[in-house]
């Protein structure tokens, strides 16, 4: 099941599961950006996708804390999910570790890296950590992802004797979703009750020899809530004008018509109950 607390988030949205991230960090190195970016337009929980996936400007800043914490380059070419398994190159054996390089379209999900069995270096690449609002409005936790969750296997590319990975983080039009990638090292609690996400480490959590899966907390802050992204309303003031402008037309086109009908029933009161016309004989009399 799980280990330790857990911590909860409010649901924002119940129809996304969505929840509010209130920081991002890269190794422990905040990525000072406005806390509103990370959830443009939205932020939800969903295990029906497999990535981390992240806004265009969240994304790339994230790229590029990841490749300085973990030293490489992404200059280097390489291999292509479409190649075929004989073309792939085992790093390991050809580079050496602190000037190992990746190509760019590793970080784009389009080009795989590969390692000899048992051999992947995981301790070069870097935690990844997102807070999130705590039930307390001025308070967050802090979930820390490891590479072993963002670095997804890709299995029957390569022989026995190599283990291959796609970057799982990667780029969204729609919003910050957190993916199976994300979810798979924590216990995760769904209370549509008490409209609240809960998140604990999983028994059976990622870790390496240096480092673990954790939820952690509290950490204070003000304001947290105002985070959320909120829909610009479309400006309505021209639609008013407008409408005013309509309604001022059709009264000034039912009042002449309105007086004419007043004047119209006002003439009939005055009417004996006979009608109109009178005989001479009866004018006479």
């Amino acid at each position: 099941m799980f280990v330790g607390d857990v911590w909860y988030t409010p649901i924002r949205r119940e129809w996304y599961y969505e929840v509010i991230i209130v920081r991002m960090e890269v190794n422990g190195q905040d990525l000072n950006m406005d806390c509103k970016e990370y959830n443009y337009d939205k932020s939800i929980l969903d295990s029906g996708t497999t990535n981390l996936r992240l806004p265009r400007k969240v994304f790339q800043a994230a790229v590029t804390a990841i490749e300085a914490a973990s030293s490489v380059s992404p200059s280097f070419s390489s291999l292509s999910l479409s190649v075929t398994p004989h073309t792939l190159l085992r790093f390991l054996s050809l580079y050496d570790l602190s000037t190992e390089q990746f190509p760019t379209g590793f970080w784009l999900g389009q080009q795989l890296v590969c390692w000899q069995a048992r051999s992947t270096p995981w301790h070069i690449f870097p935690v990844i950590s997102l807070y999130l609002l705590s039930e307390n409005r001025n308070q967050s936790f802090r979930l820390s992802i490891l590479p072993q969750q963002y670095l997804r296997a890709v299995e029957n590319v390569a022989s026995e004797q190599d283990e291959c990975y796609k970057f799982a983080v990667s780029e969204s039009e729609s919003g910050t979703v957190l993916g199976s990638v994300v979810m798979e090292g924590f216990y995760v609690v769904f209370d549509r009750q008490r409209q609240r996400l809960g998140f604990a480490v999983s028994t059976c959590h990622a870790h390496d020899e240096f480092r673990t899966v954790s939820v952690e907390g509290p950490f204070h802050g003000l304001n947290l809530e105002d985070c959320g992204y909120n829909t610009p309303q479309p400006d309505q003031s021209g639609l008013m004008t407008a409408a005013y402008a309509m309604a001022g037309l059709c009264a000034l086109i039912m009042l002449p018509l309105g007086f004419a009908l007043c004047q119209w029933r006002f003439d009939r009161c005055l009417l004996p109950p006979g009608g109109a016309s009178f005989t001479d004989q009866a004018s006479l009399i």
